[in-house]
């Protein structure tokens, strides 16, 4: 069940590039909007289980949505500049290999250290990622600093993720994650106007995609992706998570056109590939937990 949950959290995500290129909301603005909505979606969820586990609470637990709150922030902003700079599938690609980063963030931030079935589904997916950036550098190089920039945010997303593994101590995710996008979303909807962004002058246009991007990817993808770095080893979600790349190659393709290019599918099967490494790890990992704690 969680694995599915996981999955299905995957591809509530990897519709983002869809809206995210599909609106016109300038992208500081954008990330304030589809995260304000998540928390006040969630709220009344978030209340409910705030009532039945707050003598559990304290300060700390806000602090530790806080901070996961700024750098999904910060990834959030270059993510939807750097999907605006490239194809849907070598964005939605790029900013899902955290497994490259994940390693090191999950051995410095949680103490958890990588099993070697999963170190060699991270070489693969790796592969994946140097036959992109360098198909992408000889086809477009304006393709290749959007990759770039989805680079960068992808480190940011790795960073978001472990800190989810490293805070799961919250009673429940929905105390995480609701005060971590209202967090979030304060941060973005401050700077916003600093940077000189402003409100669409066709709301009606723009309303549901960013809509969508608040109920699909953000409310039902993150949430899910949160759940499942509490209960699943870090490295396993963050390989699982490259599924991602996949589903939005499939979806910009129907809904947007962009048919993906022969080092795609080359790409994909080392990802492919990589999945199924790291779920045979994982259930390895669970069978061997169970016995030592039979015993």
């Amino acid at each position: 069940m969680p694995h599915l949950a996981l999955l299905a959290g995957c591809l509530a995500c990897s519709t983002s590039v869809l809206w995210i290129k599909l609106s016109h909301v300038e992208p500081v603005l954008l990330t304030g909007l589809r995260l304000a909505i998540a928390a006040l979606f969630l709220s009344p969820w978030a209340f409910r289980d705030w009532r039945r586990h707050r003598a559990q609470l304290n300060w700390t637990h806000l602090r530790d949505s806080a901070i996961p709150g700024l750098v999904l922030t910060a990834h959030f902003i270059s993510w939807i500049n750097g999907a605006r700079m490239t194809l849907a599938t070598n964005g939605s690609l790029v900013v899902n290999l955290t497994p490259i980063a994940t390693p090191f963030l999950l051995a410095a931030l949680s103490g958890e250290r990588v099993t070697r079935r999963e170190i060699a589904a991270t070489l693969l997916a790796s592969v994946g990622l140097a036959i992109m950036f360098v198909a992408d550098y000889r086809l477009a190089p304006e393709t290749f600093y959007g990759d770039l920039v989805c680079f960068g945010s992808m480190l940011l997303f790795a960073l978001y993720l472990v800190l989810g593994r490293k805070f799961r101590h919250h009673p429940t995710t929905m105390l995480y994650v609701t005060p971590l996008y209202a967090f979030a979303a304060l941060a973005a909807l401050i700077i916003a106007p600093l940077v000189g962004e402003r409100w669409p002058s066709d709301w009606q246009a723009e309303a549901p995609w960013v809509l969508l991007l608040a109920l699909l990817p953000t409310i039902i993808g993150h949430s899910l992706l949160n759940q499942a770095m509490r209960v699943l080893r870090g490295q396993v979600v963050a390989i699982v998570n490259m599924s991602q790349f996949l589903f939005a190659g499939l979806l910009a393709w129907a809904v947007l056109g962009e048919q993906p290019a022969a080092p795609f599918y080359a790409a994909a099967l080392f990802v492919v590939t990589a999945g199924a490494v790291a779920a045979g790890a994982d259930r390895r990992w669970r069978t061997a937990r169970v016995v030592s704690e039979a015993t």
